[in-house]
This record gives structure tokens, C-alpha cells and sequence, in this order.
């Protein structure tokens, strides 16, 4: 991980960025920036203040992802299924950071809840799976974000 405290501006306050994500690999002899050791995933762009995915990344070019997904059934040898996977992941915390935004409640970033999200998606998740026999990122979404709104809503939340 890179990390950077930026300047931003002509303010003096300073905000801090992670500015890449680089996977290390295992197979090199001598060098590893000539022998391919090093492969960033993402990168920082400051005229959007984001992360953003590399081709690499998003080409499956990822030896720990590929790695990873070689042990989950619904993802050994399908990348689009993990990228889709991934990105709904990224949606969910993403829906937390608004919600905890849009109700000045930091609680929905702690851990208890952040945990709780999870655990919700896997359960999501299951419930697809077992009715379509696939994992399907869109009505994973929708059974989770419904279930996120009713919960909000009943402790108050929302």
C-alpha cells in the first residue's frame, strides 16, 4: 500500500490518500521490478479523489485474488463472478458510509454493525444461491439494501 498525506488546494488542511495498491509476487530471481514482482491493482487519481482499478485488476491479473478464488466454488476460474462479487462488496460499504453520512451516525462504520452487514450478506448471498443456483449480484443487492433500510429504520436509524 502507498499512502501519501496531500495538500489539497490552498487550504492547510491536510487529508491522507492511499495512493496505490501494489501486489508483490513470489516469482522473481534478481530483480523484481525488471522481473514483473511488482504489479499495482490501483491507483490514485486526484481529480476524482478515488482509488481506481488497474487493467491488471481488472483483467484478473491479480495472483493473490486468482488464488483466493481457486478455493470458492462459484468464483475457481470465473473471474467476471469475483469481479462482480467484489464490486458488490464495495457498493455495500459504500451504502454504509452514505447512510452514516446522511444520518450523522458514526455507529454504522463501527465494527458491530460493520460485521453485522456482512454477516447479512452471506446470508443474502446463501439465500441466491440456494434459489438460483448461482451467486446473482443484483438480487443479492436488493435483499441486503432491504434489509440494510429496515434495520436503519427500526433502531431508529433512518
Amino acid at each position: 500500500l502507498g499512502a501519501a498525506d496531500c495538500r489539497l488546494g490552498a487550504c492547510i488542511h491536510r487529508k491522507r490518500r492511499i495512493t496505490q495498491i501494489t501486489e508483490v509476487r513470489k516469482h522473481w530471481e534478481n530483480d523484481p521490478l525488471l522481473e514483473g514482482g511488482f504489479v499495482d491493482l490501483m491507483k490514485y487519481d486526484a481529480k476524482q479523489d478515488t482509488l481506481i482499478p488497474t487493467p491488471d485488476l481488472i483483467n484478473g491479473e491479480s495472483e493473490v485474488l486468482k488464488a483466493i478464488a481457486a478455493n470458492v466454488k462459484d468464483f475457481a476460474g470465473n473471474w467476471d463472478a469475483l469481479w462482480q462479487n467484489i464490486e458488490l462488496r464495495a457498493r455495500m460499504r459504500e451504502t454504509q458510509v452514505h447512510w452514516a453520512d446522511q444520518l450523522k451516525d458514526p455507529q454504522i462504520l463501527e465494527a458491530p454493525f460493520t460485521l453485522l452487514c456482512k454477516d447479512m450478506f452471506h446470508l443474502c448471498s446463501d439465500k441466491v444461491l440456494a434459489e438460483v443456483g448461482h451467486m446473482d449480484p443484483k438480487r443479492i443487492w436488493f435483499l441486503w439494501e432491504d434489509w440494510l433500510k429496515r434495520t436503519l429504520k427500526k433502531r431508529g436509524m433512518s
